[in-house]
C-alpha cells in the first residue's frame, strides 16, 4: 500500500467535482495535483465553487489528458456523458488508474447504452476493462481494478435497496421504483425543467419509464442474482438541492416474514460500513444522510389477499456523495488499500 497517492481531476466545474475536491484535499493519503476544465480557465477553484473561498491554490487549466495524468497515479473523470469515452483512450496509455463518473462505461451492452444515451459510443472495446464501482456488491473486484465505472445516483440507491433480495434468490419479478431527487443531480447549468423558480415549490415526474438509469438498475440487480427481472422507474423532480429517496416495490412469496427479511438485510450489510439498515417501522429521510456517504434503508411488508406479500425497500442517499463523489473516494480507498471510510466518516447536518 502506498502511503500517499497523486491524483488529478478532469472536469472541475460541476457540483460533483466540488464535492470530490472537498473530500480529496482533506484525505490523509492523497495529494491533489491539478484540476482541468474547459470552463473558467485561469480562475481559482474558489471563484467557481464558493465554499472554498481563497483557501485552495488550484487554478483551473485546459489540459490534454496526458498533461492531466502527468506524475499521477489516478485520474478522476468528472465529465459529462459522451465526453468520457473520448478521453479514456487518451488516458489509458499513460498508465494511470481511472475512476469515471459518467455513464459511458457502466453498461456492458453497448447497444443498450447507445439507445438510452442517444449517441454512438466511440470506445466500446474498453468497456469490459471497467469494473462497476458499487462496493457493496463488487468490493473484491474493485480492490484489484485499474478502471472503475462509478455508478449512477439512482442505480446506487435502488441496487442497495434490493441487493439482499437478489443475492438470496428472492428478486424474480417486476420491480417498480418511484424516486424523488434534488436539483443538483441535474447539473450546474440551469435548464427550463430544473430552474429554481419552477422547482422550488413544485413536484413532478420526468422521463417516466424511459430514464437512462433504468437499464443500469436491471444490469446490476441481475449481476447480483436477480432473475428475469425488469424495472419500471419513475423519477421525480423534488424541491431539494441534495438527496434521493427511492421506493422500490416488489412481490414476495407468501411464506416470507418480516423477521426473515430484516435478518437478510442486516446480515448482507454487516460488512458495509456506509449502509444503515433501520429497525422495523423506521424509514429513511433525506436530511439524515445529506452531505454524507451514508445510506439509510428501511423496509416494510404487507400480506395481500392473493396470498403473496407486497414489499417495499426505501433508500435515502446524497446524490453528490454516495451517488457520485463519495462513492468514488470509497472506490479509491479500496483500490489502494486504504481504510474504506477514510475521508468519508463525517456526520451530516441535522436538521
Amino acid at each position: 500500500m502506498k502511503e500517499k497517492i497523486n491524483v488529478a481531476i478532469m472536469g472541475g466545474s460541476g457540483y460533483a467535482s466540488a464535492e470530490l475536491i472537498k473530500r480529496l484535499v482533506e484525505h490523509p493519503h492523497v495529494e491533489l495535483k491539478r484540476i482541468s476544465s474547459i470552463d473558467y480557465v485561469g480562475e481559482n477553484i474558489g471563484v467557481v465553487h464558493k465554499n472554498f473561498g481563497n483557501r485552495l491554490p488550484f487554478i483551473l487549466e485546459n489540459l490534454t489528458p496526458a498533461q492531466v495524468a502527468n506524475d499521477c497515479d489516478l485520474v478522476f473523470l468528472t465529465l459529462p456523458h459522451k465526453v468520457s469515452y473520448q478521453m479514456v483512450p487518451k488516458l489509458m496509455p499513460t498508465g494511470v488508474k481511472i475512476i469515471d463518473f459518467s455513464g459511458d462505461y457502466r453498461m456492458k451492452d453497448v447497444s443498450v447504452y447507445e439507445s438510452h444515451y442517444k449517441t454512438t459510443h466511440t470506445n466500446p472495446e474498453n468497456i469490459e476493462s471497467f469494473v462497476y464501482g458499487l462496493p457493496e456488491l463488487n468490493k473484491n473486484l474493485i480492490k484489484e481494478a485499474h478502471f472503475i465505472a462509478n455508478p449512477g445516483c439512482f442505480p446506487t440507491a435502488v441496487a442497495l435497496s434490493l441487493l439482499p433480495l437478489a443475492q438470496n434468490g428472492l428478486l424474480t419479478t417486476k420491480v417498480r421504483v418511484v424516486g424523488p431527487t434534488g436539483s443538483s443531480g441535474s447539473g450546474v447549468h440551469p435548464q427550463a425543467g430544473t430552474h429554481h423558480p419552477v422547482r422550488s415549490r413544485n413536484l413532478k415526474s420526468y422521463k417516466p419509464l424511459f430514464h437512462q438509469h433504468q437499464p443500469e438498475m436491471e444490469q446490476v440487480l441481475t449481476q447480483a442474482g436477480g432473475r428475469d427481472i425488469s424495472v419500471d422507474f419513475i423519477p421525480m423532480s423534488a424541491p431539494l438541492t441534495r438527496g434521493i429517496l427511492t421506493n422500490a416495490i416488489v412481490d414476495l412469496p407468501k411464506d416470507i416474514t418480516m423477521e426473515k427479511i430484516q435478518k437478510l438485510y442486516t446480515d448482507y450489510y454487516s460488512d458495509s460500513p456506509f449502509v444503515r439498515v433501520l429497525s422495523e417501522k423506521k424509514y429513511p429521510e433525506t436530511i439524515s444522510i445529506a452531505g454524507t456517504n451514508f445510506v439509510d434503508i428501511g423496509i416494510s411488508l404487507r400480506q395481500e389477499r392473493s396470498g403473496s406479500k407486497s414489499f417495499v425497500a426505501i433508500a435515502s442517499i446524497d446524490n453528490l456523495v454516495k451517488g457520485a463523489a463519495g462513492q468514488a473516494v470509497q472506490n479509491m480507498n479500496l483500490m489502494y488499500g486504504f481504510d474504506e471510510m477514510t475521508g468519508l466518516n463525517d456526520f451530516g447536518q441535522w436538521p
